[in-house]
């Protein structure tokens, strides 16, 4: 049976207690490495996620009759591995345990509802998501970031649209260098080394003649 759980931000104090019990009885564990490493134990057998795709589900599928749970950052559900599972292993009987993202945990700080928001991700990705929302022109957007396309670089990107407005971005939520700016997206794109945080926005202004113009 594979298990894809869902660990939170990865601080231990966001562990659900019901994907610590399927973490603790596995016999196989398959994630990243920084969250093998936290949870993995003796006699379990670990597999990496690393960029090697098809190594990973070729691990997934070999595993499939034994105790394997995957070990995901956030939730399962929330742009991770749970969708590629489905598309490319689709037989594969899989339990979702669902976990805490960092969007709930950068809404919780900042004591904000968030059922409003739209959320789109460039982890990874390019920026067809957030151009597509701009162009639908929302007000409220939530968007992960990775090192690549940072926190930085989106807020560099809003302002070519001509868009201005609220910024809050965390970076490490959980953890002890935990960080939380609050400012303007004209403040953020001027920021350096904020890699793979979270970043939402609140558009109070938006240039509509060079929203049509990217359309």
């Amino acid at each position: 049976m594979v298990t894809i759980v869902g660990v939170g931000p990865g601080h231990p104090d966001y562990l659900t207690p019901v994907a610590k019990k399927h973490i603790d009885d596995a016999e196989v564990l398959i994630g990243s490495q920084r969250l093998i490493d936290i949870f993995v134990k003796d006699g379990q057998t670990a597999h990496y996620i690393t960029g090697d795709i098809i190594s990973t589900l070729k691990a997934i599928d070999e595993n499939k009759d034994k105790k394997t749970v995957i070990v995901v950052g956030g939730d399962p559900g929330f742009y991770s591995i749970l969708g590629m599972i489905r598309k490319e292993l689709p037989d594969l009987s899989v339990k979702v345990i669902p976990g805490i993202s960092s969007a709930q945990i950068l809404f919780g700080l900042i004591g904000q509802e968030w059922q409003s928001v739209t959320f789109v991700s460039v982890h990874g990705r390019s920026l067809d998501e957030l151009d597509y929302a701009l162009k639908r022109q929302v007000k409220k957007i939530c968007v992960l970031t990775d090192k690549k396309t940072t926190a930085s670089v989106v807020a560099k990107y809003l302002k070519e649209y001509g868009v201005s407005g609220r910024a809050v971005v965390g970076c490490n939520l959980s953890y002890d260098n935990q960080t939380l700016i609050d400012t303007t997206i004209d403040e953020i794109s001027m920021m350096n080394d904020l890699e793979s945080c979270i970043l939402y926005v609140e558009i109070t202004t938006a240039n509509e003649e060079q929203t049509k113009d990217r359309g």
